[in-house]
């Protein structure tokens, strides 16, 4: 019975180095974000922020009371 659980372990074990080598590859394929990238996601994502505040205050104002 140890047999069938040890087999049970190491096949569980070769499929999580399969995952790990399959994202470590596919983490290659991708360049890391620059500077500039970081710098406009978070400006965009600012600006996405302000636009929805202004929308909620614009909705908020036209609507009846």
């Amino acid at each position: 019975m140890h047999s069938y659980y040890t087999f049970i372990a190491l096949d569980l074990a070769r499929q999580r180095v399969a995952e790990a080598e399959q994202a470590r590859l596919a983490a290659l394929g991708h360049p890391a974000p620059s500077r500039g990238t970081t710098a406009r996601r978070a400006i965009a994502r600012f600006a996405l922020a302000v636009a929805r505040a202004a929308d909620e205050d614009l909705r908020v104002s036209l609507s009846p009371r």
